[in-house]
């Protein structure tokens, strides 16, 4: 059993999905286990074994047996401890990511010029903090700044990787927003009438 138990921590280490962790861990065991979340956990003719990624179990191995060797039950506590650890490091990183797209939005919005913010907050608007066409110069006419107010706007976005843009010539040009904190954070900064 203890040789077949490195492919359920390969599983681990290799970030596969829990299912699969499980799947193999009841394989390698010769048990009925599953995954459990803890909202409807049984725990009547079980066993479970918390898996702890913070101050709280956010799920539990569930094993359909109250009869639980020691050797099952080492193998079962290690595993819900590797995947918790795994759990918190997904949570880190994933903070870790929002942190960088907010720094990378901040600074980007506090490049802008007051013609330029002016601007982002209106083609925003036009495109509902998603994707579309715009024309700069229609833009720059109808806000009564200057086109390189826009353009500059534009790659000081696209610089900060907040914006994708794309020429499409005399059509306009393509714009996505890739960082939708960027509609926020134009909201918070920018003046608050257009008009």
């Amino acid at each position: 059993m203890f040789k077949r138990v490195r492919e359920v921590y390969e599983l681990i280490l290799d970030e596969a999905p829990e299912e699969k962790v499980i799947a193999k861990l009841s394989d390698v065991l010769g048990m009925t286990i599953e995954l459990n979340t803890g909202e409807t956990l049984d725990r009547s003719g079980t066993t479970s074994f918390p898996i702890y990624s913070g101050k709280e179990a956010a799920h539990y191995i569930v094993v359909k047996s109250t009869n639980v060797s020691d050797d099952a039950a080492v193998v079962l506590e290690s595993t819900a401890g590797l995947l918790g650890r795994r759990l918190a490091l997904d949570v880190g990183r994933h903070m870790s990511a929002n942190k960088n797209d907010q720094m990378k939005v901040s600074i980007a919005a506090s490049s802008l010029s007051m013609a330029e913010l002016v601007a982002v907050q209106h083609l925003l608007e036009e495109l509902k903090g998603k994707e579309g066409v715009i024309v700069a110069s229609e833009i720059a006419d109808k806000l009564n700044i200057s086109r390189s107010s826009v353009a500059s706007a534009l790659e000081k976005l696209r610089a900060a990787q907040v914006i994708q843009k794309f020429s499409l010539g005399r059509k306009g040009t393509f714009i996505r927003v890739t960082n939708p904190q960027l509609v926020e954070e134009v909201a918070k900064i920018a003046p608050k009438n257009l008009n």
